[in-house]
This record gives C-alpha cells, sequence and structure tokens, in this order.
C-alpha cells in the first residue's frame, strides 16, 4: 500500500479510539508517573472518545475536513497529560497531512511534526516518557519512507522502534524502574501505532518485543505534589500558548499547553485553583473548564494491593486528605478547646489567631494529647478490618504525651491483641513526621513484615532532618514561650536579616541556628536543604522534600519551586496543623527532607 485517502485515516483514527478503550484497564494499571492514580488509560480513553463520537457517522472526502473534526473534537475531550500531550501530537501530525493522496514520505514529514507539537506541549519535558515512543516512531517512519518503503511496512517498522523505547523509560526514569513498569502513556501511545497498522492490515497487530510487564508492578510511594488538576478550553487567547505557559508555570507543575488556531487546551496541577482559573479568564475566553480534588479521587485500583498491616497516626503528620484515604490510614486526633475561636475572623486558625492578637484577645487555643481510649478505639477498629498487624506512628513522645497514652491503649487489650499492636516513636512532627509515614507505607506496600518495617523506620527517624522558622516573635512571646526581652532580642536581629532556624533533634525542638542575609523564610530554608544535602546530591542520592506552612502558601509554594528547580522530589505542600501550628504562630514555614533509597 503506497498511499492512503481520508477513508484509510479516518478508519486508523477510528481504530486507535477502539483499541484504546479496550486496552484502558492495563495502562492504568502501570501509571506511576507523573501522578501515580491509575488514569492515564481512562484519559486517553476519554480523549480519543470525543474523537470517534464526531467522526465515525461522517463521511470525508478531503483530508482538510477530516483534520478539522478530529482536532476540534480532541480539543474539546483531552483529558490528563497524556490526553493534552496526544492532542499536541494531533496538531502536528495533522497539519502536514495536506492532500488526499497521502503517501510513505507525507505520513514521514506528519510523524516529525507530530513529535514536534508534542514536545512542545509540555513544560518540562522529561526522558523516559510518552515523548521517547513517540520520537522514536516518528523517526522510524520517516526513515523507512526516504528508503521507499511502503506505509505498512513503515508503521511496522516503526512499532518495533517505539516498542524499544518503551522498554528503555523503565531505565531512564527512576520512579518507573522502582515500580517495574514502563511508561504508561508510551504504552498508550504504542497500542495507537499498532491500531493504525491494524486498520489498514484488517487484522491484529502484536508488538515484536515485550512491552508491558504489568502483571509485576511493584506499590510505590509517590506522592503527588500538588493536589488539584485543572483542565481548561480557551477560545482567542489574548496571548500565544509559550506566553501563557510562563504565566502559568508559577502555580504549579504538570503544565500541558496546545494551541489550535483561535483556541488553546490547558492542563496543570496546582494547589492555587482559584489563581489559575483567575489567571486564565485573564487570558482568553472559557469554553469548559473543570477542576478535580485529586485528594478525593476513589481508591481501590487493582494495582493496589491487599495488605496484612493495618497503619494509625496522628493530624501532627499533617498527612494530605489524599494519602489518608488512598492507603487507609486511621487518625486519632489531639483534643483542641478555644472558646473564643467564635468569635473571630478567618478561614483558618491561623488567620483567626491575628484577628485575636489585633482585638487583644489573650487566651489561645488549648491542645491536649489523646486519651488512652481514643487510641483503644482505632486498635480494635483496625484489628476489625482483619489487620493481621498494626503500626502505630506517633509524634515525638518528648514534645507530648500522646505516645504514652498509645502504649496505655495497647496495655488495656487482651495479650493476644496486644501482641498484633506495634507503637513507633517517630521522634519527629510536622514535615518529618509525614516522611516517617510515608517510608512506612512504603514498606506496608512491598509486604515487608514488621519486624523489618520496625527496624527500617528506626534508621528513617535517625536520617529524617526538619528545619522551621517563625515569621514573627511576637506569635512565641504571645504563646507565653519566650520573654518580652527575648521576642525584642529576635526583632531586632530581623532587621538586620537575621532570623533563627529551628529544628528537631533527639525528639526535641532546638535552635539549630541563624539565617542570615535573605528576604524571606523560603529562601533560608532553601539555602539549609541545600547545605544539608550537599554529600548526598554529589552522589546523585535523590531527595524527598515535605513542607507545612502555618497560613503561607506563598512561602511554601515559592520553596517548592527552588527545590524542584533543583530535582528534589516535593511529596507535598499542607497547612501545618494547628495543634503544631499555636506553638510557632502563623507565617511559620516548615519543611523536612530524607534520602530516597
Amino acid at each position: 500500500m503506497k498511499t492512503i485517502a481520508p477513508k484509510e485515516l479516518k478508519k486508523m483514527i477510528i481504530y486507535s479510539c477502539q483499541r484504546i478503550e479496550r486496552d484502558k484497564e492495563n495502562i492504568n494499571k502501570i501509571n506511576v508517573f507523573p501522578v501515580p492514580d491509575q488514569d492515564t488509560g481512562n484519559n486517553l480513553a476519554k480523549t480519543l472518545g470525543g474523537i470517534k463520537q464526531a467522526i465515525e457517522n461522517k463521511n470525508y472526502d478531503t483530508t482538510e475536513t477530516l483534520a478539522n473534526d478530529v482536532l476540534e473534537a480532541s480539543l474539546a475531550s483531552a483529558q490528563g497529560n497524556a490526553g493534552v500531550i496526544y492532542t499536541g501530537f494531533l496538531a502536528g501530525f495533522l497539519s502536514q497531512i495536506n492532500k488526499n493522496e497521502i503517501d510513505a514520505r507525507i505520513l514521514g514529514a506528519a510523524f516529525r511534526k507530530g513529535a514536534e507539537r508534542a514536545r512542545q506541549s509540555i513544560q518540562n519535558p522529561k526522558e523516559g516518557t510518552i515523548l521517547d515512543v513517540i520520537t522514536a516512531a516518528a523517526k522510524s517512519v520517516e526513515e523507512e519512507a526516504e528508503k521507499g518503503n511502503d506505509i505498512p511496512s513503515a508503521l511496522k517498522t516503526a512499532i518495533k522502534a517505539a516498542s524499544e523505547a518503551l522498554l528503555k523509560t523503565r531505565e531512564q526514569m527512576a520512579i518507573l524502574k522502582k515500580a517495574n513498569v514502563v511508561d504508561a502513556g508510551g504504552l498508550g501511545f504504542l497500542i495507537i501505532m499498532e491500531s493504525y497498522l491494524e486498520a489498514l492490515k484488517d487484522k491484529k497487530v502484536s508488538s515484536p518485543i515485550e512491552t508491558k510487564p504489568s502483571q509485576n508492578v511493584k506499590n510505590i510511594i509517590q506522592i503527588i505534589s500538588a493536589r488539584f488538576e485543572v483542565v481548561a478550553l480557551i477560545k482567542n487567547p489574548r496571548i500565544n500558548d509559550i506566553e501563557m505557559r510562563k504565566a502559568l508555570s508559577r502555580f504549579g507543575n504538570s503544565l500541558d499547553i496546545v494551541q489550535i488556531k483561535n483556541k488553546m487546551k490547558i492542563h496543570v496541577h496546582t494547589d492555587m485553583p482559584d489563581d489559575v482559573i483567575a489567571a486564565i479568564k485573564q487570558k482568553g475566553q472559557i469554553l469548559d473548564l473543570r477542576t478535580q480534588d485529586m485528594a478525593k479521587e476513589i481508591v481501590g485500583e487493582p494495582s493496589i494491593k491487599k495488605v496484612s498491616i493495618g497503619l494509625i497516626t496522628d493530624p501532627l503528620a499533617n498527612l494530605t486528605d489524599k494519602i489518608i484515604e488512598r492507603y487507609g490510614i486511621e487518625i486519632v486526633q489531639y483534643i483542641y478547646d478555644w472558646p473564643e475561636e467564635n468569635m473571630l475572623r478567618g478561614e483558618n486558625i491561623y488567620q483567626k489567631m491575628r484577628d485575636a492578637a489585633s482585638k487583644g484577645i489573650a487566651n489561645l487555643p488549648k491542645t491536649s494529647q489523646p486519651s488512652p481510649k481514643d487510641f483503644l478505639d482505632a486498635f480494635k477498629k483496625k484489628l476489625s478490618q482483619g489487620y493481621k498487624e498494626v503500626l502505630c506512628i506517633n509524634f515525638s513522645s518528648k514534645l507530648s504525651g500522646g505516645y504514652n497514652s498509645a502504649c496505655q491503649a495497647r496495655n488495656l487489650l487482651p495479650e493476644e491483641q496486644k501482641q498484633k499492636i506495634h507503637i513507633f516513636d517517630s521522634l519527629n512532627a510536622a514535615a518529618g513526621q509525614a516522611l516517617i509515614v510515608l517510608k512506612a507505607v512504603e514498606f506496608i506496600q512491598m509486604q515487608k513484615n514488621i519486624k523489618e518495617i520496625l527496624v527500617e523506620l528506626k534508621k528513617e527517624s535517625d536520617r529524617v532532618e526538619l528545619y522551621g522558622m517563625p515569621q514573627d516573635p511576637k506569635w512565641l512571646e504571645w504563646g507565653g514561650r519566650i520573654s518580652h526581652s527575648q521576642a525584642q532580642w529576635l526583632r531586632r536581629l530581623q532587621k538586620i536579616r537575621i532570623s533563627p532556624l529551628l529544628g528537631i533533634k533527639n525528639g526535641k525542638i532546638e535552635k539549630i541556628g541563624f539565617s542570615t542575609g535573605e528576604k524571606e523564610m523560603s529562601e533560608a530554608i532553601f539555602k539549609k536543604i541545600l547545605s544539608g544535602t550537599k554529600k548526598l546530591r554529589k552522589e546523585n542520592k535523590n531527595i524527598r522534600v515535605v513542607i507545612t506552612h502555618c497560613d503561607n502558601p506563598q512561602g511554601a509554594q515559592k520553596l517548592k519551586e527552588m527545590l524542584r528547580q533543583e530535582n528534589f522530589e516535593v511529596s507535598f505542600i499542607n497547612l501545618t496543623d494547628s495543634i503544631i501550628g499555636v506553638h510557632v504562630g502563623p507565617g511559620a514555614l516548615i519543611a523536612a527532607w530524607t534520602e530516597i533509597d
């Protein structure tokens, strides 16, 4: 087959829609990058499903009308990173299909342009993704066309090249190697390539080499670094896609943008959806908008194994709702009481504390650890859910009585049940405690036994580093934690850009030094993390960071962006729990880091 007409091109596109719909669960199962939410197959299926619906009942005499309908439908239906990237590929690919008789050379040029547009649609292209598979396929089709081969032969060779590129993704990206999977989006594109050849040969095409190691997926922990997904379609944008990318890059990551004529599709993961939407509204007319709270997605994907160890912790670990729901973590609440709270304005405790200070209210919130009964109820709940063992990770015993309450609760159980309860003193707090819990989740998902986990958690506790900075010493003074003269001394130091850095050593909060010269807390903590991880980074070790803040989202976001530019893995940003926050005050910024094995 030397040439194809609009009829064959339509058939190729329809076949790709059908294959992705059929194989979407295989794609979902291996989806761990950029977000481990097992929906890449679903997103591709929705994207291609919109295309299929738009063209399946129409006859096309020209490639121009077919291309217009495909691109219009693709822009409207594109979902997720893979869906927007594939829409970018189609935009480049179809821009070169300008004749009704398409030969291998035209097809090769179309694949090359499609690969270029797909790469341009992404904010920060990385090796080991769908882009590598698209590029390998495009290069192969073009080379085969130069040799004078027909279209089916060119596609067959390109499928082999795409398969080899897909297998390499498992080695190119550490997260894929750790999970023993190839890139999910890359697998989706390979399936699309196979479907193109199937359409021309009218028979099933199999990959020439094994490309789908999805039966042996290793469970890993990769926490989303932004909570919300915003997907928008706008008309008549006032700026082009490059300028739009610059305007939105400060709000998050996984930023994909495709512009076709007078319409633009935008996809971004962010912790500030309202700011993103406001920025988009200023740049064009919104035709379609979807905001999804990824922390509230339904859990239960087939790649999550049933585990035998139930996990309990407290809110001082500052875990996101997504993590708690996904891994079934039980949270034992601390006690919090502030009668004056109802009189105060603000969306969170920190804004209310500022309001209280402005009104001269002297009373602070009263906090205390959970009672033994609270832990006892949590232990019984986990055991009733069928877990063979229960692991409880507590806030530092040197800062709170929560650990002792948990130990007392275990002693109230019958001997048989008591042996199943394991209580671990994190000797840490906030972001540091979160890192220890994440490590426990990872070990549990890897099916390690409880003795191994406890040994590994002790190592993790010893190496986690936490840094924090209060914004204003008046909050420490207001709570009676430092004297007025000490607060005055700290204010004088801050005026000359010298601020105290706090950390946790042996389970206690200690002053670990002063930052000098930095205008903002985010810069000071960033430099401290760079200094603390210098040796590990020279050894090419990966570093995971968790950030929490006391109503200082701008500072937290700035710290996150600086860290990401240095290739740190920022697992998440979250509001510091009020139990901790009342002791450091509004505006404080906290970050903890650890080495990733």
